[in-house]
């Protein structure tokens, strides 16, 4: 099972609706992408990178692919 469709089941579970979870799932795998790439990268992320690496999500760009253009 993928970390969407655990964190989907896991909203279910919790009694959360349809609407709810379409609303908030995006949000929640935007965090863990970001956290992802604190931990890719080593350090915590300036706030300009936090906001390159929100941008760069939400162009539908891997953590990989990011991670290598802050390491440029």
């Amino acid at each position: 099972m993928d970390v969407e469709a655990l964190i989907r089941a896991a909203l279910r579970e919790a009694g959360y609706g349809p609407d709810a979870i379409g609303s908030a799932l995006p949000r929640i795998m935007r965090i863990l992408q970001a956290e992802d790439m604190r931990i890719e990268v080593g350090r915590s992320l300036s706030r300009k990178e936090r906001e390159y690496v929100r941008l760069q999500l939400e162009l539908g760009l891997g953590v990989p692919e990011i991670v290598a253009a802050l390491q440029r």
